[in-house]
């Protein structure tokens, strides 16, 4: 029923189409605000409804006689509980900070009966994981490409299971008992779309508790975590990770996942070769003893140029790869050296800027037998590895699929990624088509890193080579 081509007062209509409504029917009336008198009117009357905002101007209102609750709920394809409770709204579109604990503690006020209306502009993929470890139910509902509509609610009111007198407990095995809580980071954004995907399976869901997910925009803070013992999973820089292998830091290294992630970007300069950079700005992440600083003077000195006789910035205290890409995007700079997925969105961005150089490129030259650059893996806390070693198998095997899934249906894995990150799918898209994701052992690869780092730290490199069995998780997790 399409109430806004109604003329006049259109409630005695409405009332009538409503009190016709046949047993087991759903009556769906479009208006363009939400018609509370109405609804509080027929919910006197003994009707439920399900209110959807599918844009500012276009509400539907769902109707259902209240005897055909969990009919109305099938056929809409939404939870029972979003018929038998009411929602208070937290809107979160403009909040700094740990929302996280905003949402947690809105709900822990919530009286008996009440769910919560989250409203955000993205689909926040890696907060709704955390909450369903809370005991938390959700549905989402869309409404434009900024604004989505979250409802939490407490599973267990509303999905009860009865105990029958002959059934049998099965024994707990170890892949099916108390899930394991854990808190899950990520240096850099470059691992997002493998990370959703991740959180995503239900093997995952169905035996950890995640606690939290943390993808670091200030990529040195996620050292912090590994180091104090918060972070049960790392996504880490190589060179990061190899730095606190073996240092009375409880942390293996399992896997390379990210390879040959650096690009020279150039603006209006045409560069052919190396020295074409002189005398010119080259703006670089981080500080001057940081991976990106050193890999770029081991490749010039490699190529026969002298890295002091170049000119390289940095931030301060660090340039900030989102930093130099929107510099770089406004023509506030001309040559900058970033990584996925900075790279993609500066592309994306402009047509005018370009790869100049591409460190993996220029290290196969040098390499020509070598895998790649070893860029980022996957760093496991070794507590978690002696107490449960079927889950860390078991979630290696995930991430592994998670990788694939990533590369094999780059569509739907950018349509994930959007959804979380808020950046165009034009962006993302391409991103996915430049980023190399390999999902290497890395016991396997261990001549590429310790070949990247003798490049970083000599000292580092001499414990890969003669530790490499203790600082590796071992062959047995595969």
């Amino acid at each position: 029923l399409d109430a806004r081509s109604l003329s006049g007062f259109f409630l005695p209509t409405i009332l009538l189409r409503v009190r016709r409504l046949p047993a087991k029917s759903v009556l769906v009336i479009k208006q363009n605000f939400e018609p509370r008198p109405l609804l509080i009117l027929l919910n006197k009357l003994g009707f439920i409804f399900f209110t959807q905002k599918k844009r500012p101007d276009l509400y539907e209102v769902h109707l259902a006689r209240k005897n055909d609750l969990k009919m109305m709920a099938k056929l809409q394809g939404i939870p029972l509980a979003l018929l038998q409770m009411e929602f208070r709204s937290l809107d979160v579109r403009k909040e700094n900070g740990n929302i996280l604990k905003k949402v947690l503690q809105a709900i822990s006020q919530l009286p008996a009966q009440y769910g919560l209306k989250l409203i955000q502009s993205f689909n926040p993929l890696p907060l709704i994981t955390v909450l369903e470890s809370h005991g938390l139910q959700h549905y989402t509902q869309q409404i434009n490409e900024n604004e989505f509509h979250i409802y939490l609610f407490k599973a267990i009111l509303f999905s009860p299971v009865k105990e029958t007198k002959n059934r049998k407990k099965s024994a707990p095995s170890i892949l099916t008992a108390k899930k394991i809580p854990v808190v899950i980071q990520s240096a850099t954004p470059v691992v997002y779309p493998i990370l959703l995907a991740l959180i995503e399976s239900k093997g995952i869901k169905k035996h950890f508790e995640i606690k939290e997910v943390k993808v670091w925009s200030e990529t040195e803070k996620h050292l912090g975590w590994i180091v104090n013992g918060k972070a049960d999973i790392s996504f880490s820089a190589i060179i990061a990770s190899a730095n606190l292998l073996g240092k009375e830091i409880d942390v293996k290294l399992a896997t390379v996942n990210v390879w040959d992630n650096f690009y020279l970007l150039s603006r209006g300069i045409k560069v052919q070769k190396i020295s074409d950079l002189k005398g010119k700005k080259i703006y670089l992440p981080l500080f001057r003893k940081a991976p990106p600083a050193q890999v770029t003077r081991y490749l010039f000195r490699q190529f026969g140029e002298n890295p002091d006789d170049y000119l390289f910035e940095f931030g301060d205290p660090f340039g900030r790869p989102e930093e130099i890409a929107q510099q770089l995007i406004a023509g506030q700079i001309e040559l900058a050296l970033l990584r996925e997925p900075e790279v993609s969105y500066v592309l994306q961005a402009d047509p005018q800027i370009e790869v100049a150089f591409s460190y993996s490129e220029l290290w196969k030259q040098l390499n020509p037998q070598s895998f790649g650059l070893p860029n980022a893996g996957l760093v496991i806390k070794g507590s978690l590895i002696r107490e449960h070693p079927d889950l860390v198998k078991m979630f290696l095997h995930k991430l592994e699929q998670a990788s694939s899934w990533v590369q094999q249906n780059t569509h739907k894995a950018a349509t994930m990624m959007q959804k979380a990150t808020g950046r165009s799918l034009s962006e993302i898209q391409l991103f996915l088509q430049r980023v190399r994701f390999e999902n290497v052992p890395a016991f396997r690869v261990k001549n590429e890193i310790k070949d990247y780092l003798k490049i970083l730290e000599k000292k580092s490199a001499q414990r890969i080579i003669t530790h490499a069995e203790e600082l590796f998780l071992d062959e047995s997790f595969f």
